[in-house]
């Protein structure tokens, strides 16, 4: 089974992760750290390359939830319109909108800290970080979906 897993890391300077799994191990295709008006191009390219492939398409985003601590540090509302242009792409390209798997931060964090990126090769350099949390997030997803990182257990 071909799959193709988008995952995003929303805000002012969005991580995305796209990744392939044909059911041994996940090839990350491509990842990176975008501004607004950069940010559509890898999320349309990864719903083209699924389609041309006949994959199943996976959408991941990393939940955001606005509390007190949110509004005390910044008004900004970057994640959130990230979140619905990523919504508006899946929509205009024939994918439901509802079918993004959100996941929380600290679970990603949890399950693949910094030293479990490196140790399974999925390290992205430069940038803020924000490329290696949507690493995390479709990691997680996979991992949720029963792959097994068995270069952790080495």
């Amino acid at each position: 089974m071909n799959r193709i897993i988008l995952s995003v890391d929303p805000g002012k300077k969005s991580g995305i992760a796209i990744f392939r799994f044909c059911g041994d191990e996940p090839e990350l295709m491509h990842s990176g750290e975008y501004l607004m008006r950069e940010y559509h191009s890898s999320i349309i390219s990864a719903i083209v390359m699924a389609q041309k492939t006949d994959a199943i398409f996976e959408a991941v985003c990393e939940r955001f939830t606005i509390n007190a601590q949110t509004i005390k540090n910044s008004q900004s509302p970057y994640s959130l319109e990230q979140i619905g242009i990523y919504r508006y792409l899946l929509l205009s390209n024939g994918i439901d909108p509802e079918s993004i798997i959100m996941q929380t931060p600290a679970d990603a964090k949890r399950m693949f800290p910094n030293d479990a990126l490196k140790k399974l090769g999925y390290w992205h350099s430069g940038g803020e970080g924000h490329a290696l949390d949507a690493i995390r997030h479709g990691l997680l997803r996979l991992a949720k979906t029963g792959w097994t990182p068995t270069r952790l257990l080495q």
